[in-house]
C-alpha cells in the first residue's frame, strides 16, 4: 500500500478547483476568503488564466501600513505560478518541493488549466508514512529552536523578521513565562480583519500547544491533523521548550530515509516473489513479458520451455526451440573445460552465472550475461533448470570504449597523463633491474594558440593530430608518446645505453613537427620546445622527473623556442624550493590543505556590511599557513590554477549557501579569478553548474578580476564572457585597481559594477610630514576615482584600511565601502561571527 501510495497522482489529491479571485480584489478581501476557507493560498486569475498566487508567507510583507490591505491583490502577488501536470507522481512532486523549498503548486490538465492547488500538507498526508512514523519520535526531527520575540514587539516587526527569515511561524513570549505562537495562517487572518497593528502578544495565539520530545512522529502528525495546526511545540527532557515541529520537519527530514527503506523492503519483497513456487500464474507473467530471455530445460538440456524475450535475443521461434538440446546456441568459442565447470557447479551449488558467448540463429555472436538455476521439487529433487539471460555485447563494447577514453586523449588516440604516469613508472621499475637509463621529454609546441585564435580550433585540432602522428613515427614502438592537454606531449624512452642518443631523438623530432603541414587549403609551420629529463641521473620519482622535464622545456622556449634542452642538475635553491613547492601544492588540494578565510567589506557611511571576500590559504602540514604570494604564482604558472580557481569557487559558494540557510545575510560572496581559470574552454559551463549544485543564486556571488586582465584581454574572449556572467546576474569587480591601465574611458565597455582601490594608495594618507606630498597625490587619485566611478554608478572599495585616519579619510570623500584590519581580519567561516563583532566594535 505504501508503494501504491508513493506512485499515486498529484491530480488524485485534489479536493476541488483552487480558491482564485480576479486582480483587483482587494489584499484584506483575499485574505478574508483566504481565513474563511481556510486556505493557505489564493490564485489570482485573469480571463480565466492563473496570473499569480498570494500565500500565507506573502502576507508577511503588509506591514503597518493600513492602506496596503486595500491595494488591488496584483501588487501583493507571487509570479509566475509554479505548476506541475495533474499526472505528476506524489514522490516526484516532494522531490521537487524539497529541492525548491516551496510550500504550493498549481495542477493543471493536459491543456495547461488550472485543476487546483496540491501543498506541502497534502504531500505529507497523502504519503502511507503511518508505519515508518510510529518508529520515530518528534526528539529524532532536528526541529532548531525558533525564533522567539518579546509579546510587546510590534506586530509588523514580528511580520517583518518572519519574512526576512523565511519563517513560517514563530513564538511569542509573555512577562507570565508562558508561550505563544504567531503563524502565516495568522497573520492573513488579521490582514482579513484589518488588525495588524498592536503588539504581537495581543495578536497571538496562546497557549503554545506543544508535545514532547519523546512522542512518535505519527503521533504528532495526528495532533496536527486532528487541531488543524501546521506547528507544535517539542518539549525537551528538562520540560522546557526545545524547538517547532512543522510538517516540513516530517517531509525534509525522513522522506529519503523512508524512501530507502521502502526500497529496500521492494526489493525483499520481490525477490521472495521471484523464489516462490506457489504464485505461478504471477511467475507467468514475469516469465513472459521480462526483457530478458528465459529458457526452461531438464536435467538433459532438452529446451521445455522460451518466453518471448528469447525468440527477440536469438533469432529461434517457440516452436523452432522447443524439444531441442540447449546447446543450438554454442558458439564453439569456449571449450569443452568451460562448460565441465558450468555442469559442476550446477550439480554442486544448485546455480551458476557469468558471461558466455553464444550464437544467433543468423550466426551472429553475441556476449551474454547468464544465469542458470536448479529448480527442484518439494522433496528437494531437481527436476529442471531455469536458464536467464540478456544480451551485453553493447554494454561490453561501451565499458571499453569508457576504458579506452579514461586512458587515452579522445583528439589523437595517444595515452594520456595517467596511462603515460602508469607506463613511467613500469618503465623505472624495469630501469632499476636492468641498469638503463630513461629519458622523458615534455614537448610543448610553440606560438600554438596563434593557430586556434586566427583559423579556429578546426585547424587546431586537424594539426595537432598530424603532430600527434609524426610522435608516433618518429620513435620505437616500444617507446611511449602521449598528449597531456592543449598543445602538450610527453615522450618516454627506455632502454637508454648513451644519452647522445636521447639528443639525437630530440633532434629528429624537431625536424618531423617542425615540417610544413597541409591543412585543407593552409600550409602550417609549428615548432616545438623540448625539454628532457633523465633517470636516474635528474630523479627516481615519476612526477619529478616530469616536473623537471617541463622546467627544461621552459628553458628551451627562454633560449628562442624550435630546440631542446636537457634538465641542469646543479639550480639554485630558491629554484628547487619552488619545484619542491609547486610538487607539495600537487597534493595539496586531494590531502585537504587548501582551506578558505573570509574578510567582509563594510559600508563606510553605515558601518553596514555588505560583502565578504573568499581568500584562498595553503595550511601547510609543516610550513603553516603559506600566504598566497608564496603558491599562487607557482598555480598560474602551471596547470594547477584551473582546479585550484574551481575548487575555490564551488567552497565559496558552498560556504555562503550555508551561510543563507543559517539567516546569516552577508550581501554578495566575492571570489578572485585568474586569467588562465577564465580563458579554461569549460569555465562559464563549471560557473553554472556549481551555482546549480550548491544552491547559491547568481546574484550572491561576484567575481573579480585584476585590472590587466580585465583592460588587456577585454576586446577578446574575455569581453564576451564578462558580458554572458553579468547578464546572468553576476556581479563582476576589479582588483587592484589604479595599478594599471586605470583607464575609465575602456571601463565604460565593460560590465562592471565595482572598482576595488589597490591598498597602496591608503598606505600614505596617514604618513610622516617627509611624506606629506606623496600623501596628498595619493589623497587627490582616490578623490578622481571615487568621483569618476560615482559618475558611471560604478562602486568603490577601498582596501587595506588600517587606521581610524584612513577612515575617515574615506567618509570626507564619499568612498562606498571599505576593506582593511581596522575593520575585519581575514578569518575562517566558523569565526566569522566573532570577526563581526569585532567590527561593530569598533
Amino acid at each position: 500500500m505504501q508503494h501504491l501510495t508513493l506512485d499515486l497522482e498529484i491530480g488524485q489529491l485534489l479536493s476541488g478547483p483552487p480558491l482564485a479571485c480576479g486582480p483587483d480584489v482587494p489584499v484584506r478581501e483575499a485574505a478574508r476568503m483566504m481565513s474563511e476557507r481556510r486556505y493557505s493560498a489564493i490564485v489570482i486569475t485573469e480571463m480565466g488564466r492563473p496570473i499569480g498566487i498570494w500565500t500565507e508567507h506573502d502576507a508577511l510583507a503588509l506591514g503597518e501600513d493600513a492602506a496596503a490591505l486595500s491595494l488591488p491583490i496584483r501588487h501583493a502577488m507571487s509570479h509566475p505560478v509554479r505548476a506541475l501536470p495533474a499526472s505528476t507522481r506524489l514522490r516526484d512532486a516532494a522531490l521537487r518541493f524539497k529541492r525548491e523549498g516551496i510550500r504550493h503548486c498549481l495542477v493543471v490538465d493536459g491543456s495547461g488549466r488550472s485543476l487546483g492547488i496540491v501543498t506541502q500538507t497534502d504531500l505529507v498526508m497523502n504519503q502511507g508514512l503511518e508505519c515508518f512514523l510510529r518508529l520515530k519520535t518528534v526528539g529524532s526531527v532536528n526541529a532548531a529552536m525558533p525564533l522567539v520575540i518579546d509579546a510587546r514587539t510590534p506586530m509588523h516587526d514580528a511580520m517583518q523578521r518572519m519574512r526576512a527569515r523565511r519563517l513560517s511561524a514563530l513564538v511569542v513570549i509573555y512577562p507570565e513565562g508562558d508561550y505563544g505562537i504567531v503563524t502565516e495562517r495568522d497573520v492573513v487572518r488579521l490582514a482579513a480583519s484589518g488588525a495588524l497593528d498592536g503588539t504581537v502578544g495581543a495578536r497571538a495565539s496562546r497557549p503554545l500547544r506543544s508535545l514532547s520530545h519523546s512522542q512518535s512522529l505519527y503521533a504528532a502528525r495526528q495532533y496536527l491533523v486532528e487541531h488543524r495546526m501546521r506547528h507544535v511545540g517539542v518539549i525537551g527532557e528538562d520540560g522546557s521548550l526545545a524547538g517547532l515541529l512543522d510538517l516540513s520537519h516530517i517531509l525534509h527530514d525522513i522522506e529519503d530515509e523512508f524512501v530507502r527503506e521502502l526500497q529496500t523492503a521492494l526489493r525483499e519483497r520481490d525477490d521472495a516473489l521471484l523464489a516462490s513456487r506457489a504464485n505461478l500464474r504471477l511467475a507467468d507473467q514475469v516469465v513472459e513479458s521480462t526483457l530478458d530471455g528465459v529458457m526452461i530445460t531438464d536435467l538433459d538440456g532438452t529446451i521445455e520451455r522460451v518466453n518471448p524475450a528469447f525468440t527477440r535475443l536469438t533469432g529461434y521461434t517457440e516452436q523452432e526451440a522447443l524439444g531441442r538440446n540447449a546447446n543450438l546456441l554454442n558458439s564453439g568459442r569456449q571449450g569443452p573445460a568451460f562448460y565441465s565447470a558450468l555442469w559442476r557447479s550446477l550439480r554442486q551449488d544448485g546455480h551458476w552465472k557469468g558471461e558466455i558467448w553464444n550464437r544467433r540463429k543468423d550466426g551472429a555472436i553475441y556476449l551474454e550475461y547468464l544465469t542458470i538455476s536448479s529448480i527442484c521439487d518439494p522433496s528437494g529433487r531437481c527436476t529442471h533448470y531455469a536458464a536467464i539471460f540478456a544480451d551485453i555485447t553493447q554494454r561490453r563494447q561501451n565499458e571499453e570504449r569508457l576504458s579506452y577514453l579514461a586512458t587515452h586523449d579522445a583528439l589523437t588516440g595517444l595515452p594520456n597523463r595517467a596511462l603515460f604516469t602508469e607506463r613511467l613508472s613500469l618503465s623505472l621499475a624495469r630501469a632499476r633491474r636492468s641498469g638503463k637509463r630513461v629519458a622523458v621529454m615534455f614537448l610543448d609546441l610553440d606560438r600554438f594558440k596563434l593557430i586556434n585564435d586566427t583559423m579556429g580550433h578546426g585547424v587546431g585540432d586537424e594539426a595537432l593530430t598530424v603532430i600527434a602522428t609524426r610522435l608516433r613515427e618518429a620513435v620505437r614502438d616500444t617507446d611511449t608518446v602521449a598528449r597531456l592537454g592543449g598543445d602538450e606531449f610527453t615522450l618516454l624512452i627506455e632502454d637508454i645505453e648513451d644519452i647522445r642518443h636521447v639528443g639525437q631523438i630530440a633532434q629528429g623530432l624537431l625536424a618531423c613537427v617542425g615540417a610544413a603541414m597541409h591543412i585543407g587549403e593552409q600550409l602550417l609551420f609549428v615548432t616545438p620546445s623540448i625539454g628532457i629529463s633523465m633517470y636516474p641521473d635528474d630523479a627516481h620519482d615519476p612526477r619529478q622527473l616530469l616536473m623537471q622535464a617541463d622546467r627544461a622545456m621552459y628553458e628551451a622556449k627562454d633560449a628562442g623556442k624550435n630546440n631542446f634542452r636537457f634538465f641542469a642538475a646543479p639550480m639554485t635553491s630558491s629554484a628547487m624550493e619552488r619545484i619542491v613547492l609547486e610538487s607539495e601544492l600537487h597534493h595539496a588540494l586531494e590531502a585537504g590543505e587548501i582551506v578558505l578565510h573570509y574578510q567582509p567589506e563594510f559600508d563606510v557611511a553605515s558601518g553596514a556590511l555588505l560583502n565578504i571576500e573568499a581568500l584562498v590559504r595553503w595550511q601547510h602540514p609543516r610550513r603553516g599557513l603559506v600566504p598566497p604570494d608564496q603558491f599562487i604564482p607557482i598555480a598560474e604558472e602551471s596547470s594547477l590554477i584551473v582546479p585550484l580557481g574551481a575548487w575555490v569557487l564551488r567552497e565559496a559558494c558552498r560556504q555562503a549557501r550555508e551561510w543563507l540557510d543559517e539567516g546569516f545575510d552577508f550581501g554578495r560572496i566575492s571570489v578572485n579569478l585568474s586569467a588562465r581559470q577564465c580563458m579554461h574552454d569549460g569555465f562559464l559551463h563549471q560557473v553554472t553548474t556549481i551555482l546549480s549544485e550548491t544552491g547559491l543564486p547568481a546574484t550572491r556571488l561576484q567575481l573579480e578580476l585584476v585590472e590587466s586582465m580585465a583592460m588587456t584581454s577585454g576586446r577578446g574572449g574575455i569581453e564576451a564572457l564578462l558580458q554572458e556572467l553579468a547578464a546572468r546576474g553576476i556581479s563582476l569587480a576589479i582588483d587592484d585597481f589604479g595599478t594599471g591601465y586605470s583607464s575609465f574611458k575602456y571601463l565604460q565597455s565593460l560590465p562592471v559594477d565595482t572598482l576595488k582601490l589597490d591598498r597602496s594608495f591608503l598606505a600614505d594618507v596617514a604618513a610622516p610630514p617627509r611624506l606629506m606630498q606623496n600623501a596628498a597625490r595619493d589623497r587627490s587619485i582616490v578623490r578622481a576615482i571615487v568621483a569618476m566611478a560615482r559618475s558611471l554608478g560604478v562602486t568603490v572599495v577601498a582596501e587595506g584600511v588600517e587606521t581610524p585616519r584612513q577612515l575617515e579619510f574615506l567618509r570626507e570623500i564619499g568612498c562606498d565601502r571599505a576593506q582593511g584590519f581596522l575593520l575585519a581580519r581575514p578569518a575562517p567561516p566558523e569565526l566569522m561571527p566573532r570577526a563581526l563583532e569585532v567590527c561593530e566594535a569598533g
